[in-house]
């Protein structure tokens, strides 16, 4: 096989499957962690199939108004500024659109940007904007200029970045915009995915110090991912460490199932048992909301812990829309349109 043929097979792969991507921080780190190991090495012998690029788990691709935006809920705007990571989770629920060849385009251009601020500016019901992904600190020039014209609209109170590059990639975090982006409004949250204790590393705890004294709200999301952190003492040891460090764990997500996640993801019930567990042990403010992302749904709803007697075999999302959870397939009721 020549050279050339060989560079168009692996450029294929990489288009069609959730590529590999780490940076030299995490590389180091992986010697030290299997956890970190896992969630960031390819394993063939889990993610044999391509990414599915038609999915739309949560219903975003359905919930756009603007390109590079999802709007599922009243007052709130998800900007997507980037589809690009600094590494590549390989959990990821967007695997659809993050790792698969978008890397290069997927960055909102300035011009996209204006288009996502005059729909916000001309909706004086959207209070709360939320730049997302990919991860928004990989597009540092869109995340400052979409800050900036946040800064002019009145109606949006506050405003959240919700990353995972310090965690990835700590050395190259640009603190002056940080510390600008800080100040676009009032209340800036800042947002950390965090999954394991082992990330919490000398060098990103040494950022979320600085991240505090900046004036950000802190907090943390978290996945359940089997073998990852599916016990107690592993979420326990993060969520009070990041209690300590002034961080609020705010959601403890149930795992979704995209072409290559299967092997990470756990029951229900077996995440309510954790879940009852940790409320039986921390404070409140270590405590995180353990949700559901329902697919083909809308709503982060809450699950119940084994306090209550419950049967969770069905869950309706904010709008009424009922679902089977051991499928996620529409629940037809007999006096819905459908039935009848």
């Amino acid at each position: 096989m020549s050279k050339d043929n060989m560079i168009e097979i692996k450029q294929f792969e990489e288009e069609t499957r959730f590529s590999e991507k780490t940076t030299p921080y995490l590389r180091e780190l992986i010697k030290k962690s299997v956890a970190i190991r896992d969630m960031y090495e390819f394993n063939p012998e889990y993610e044999t199939l391509p990414a599915n690029l038609d999915v739309d788990l949560l219903n975003e691709k359905t919930s756009t108004p603007v390109f590079g935006t999802v709007r599922k809920y009243d007052g709130q705007l998800l900007v997507l500024l980037s589809y690009t990571c600094a590494a590549n989770c390989r959990y990821c629920e967007r695997q659809d659109r993050v790792g698969v060849g978008l890397d290069v385009e997927g960055r909102l251009k300035m011009s996209q940007i204006d288009d996502i601020v005059e729909y916000i500016a001309n909706d004086p019901t959207i209070y709360e904007v939320i730049a997302s992904g990919g991860d928004p600190l990989t597009n540092p020039k869109g995340l400052q200029y979409l800050f900036n014209k946040l800064k002019e609209i009145e109606h949006v109170k506050v405003v959240r970045i919700h990353t995972r590059y310090p965690l990835q990639n700590p050395g190259k975090v640009r603190m002056e915009l940080m510390e600008e982006l800080a100040k676009a409004k009032p209340t800036v949250y800042l947002s950390l995915h965090i999954d394991h204790p082992d990330e919490l590393q000398p060098e990103v705890i040494e950022l979320i110090h600085a991240f505090r004294k900046m004036g950000y709200v802190m907090l943390t999301q978290t996945v359940f991912l089997k073998t990852i952190n599916d016990n107690k003492e592993t979420l326990k040891t993060l969520f009070l460490r990041l209690f300590e460090l002034g961080v609020r764990p705010y959601y403890i997500y149930h795992g979704q199932e995209v072409t290559s996640t299967r092997r990470f993801v756990m029951s229900l019930e077996d995440e309510m048992a954790i879940m009852t567990q940790l409320r039986n042990e921390l404070s409140g403010l270590a405590f995180p909301q353990h949700v559901i992302d329902i697919p083909s749904a809308s709503g982060k709803v809450v699950v119940p812990s084994e306090h209550w007697n419950t049967d969770t075999a069905t869950v309706t999302d904010f709008y009424g829309k009922t679902v089977n959870t051991h499928d996620w397939s529409t629940v037809i009721k007999q006096d819905s349109p459908e039935y009848c």
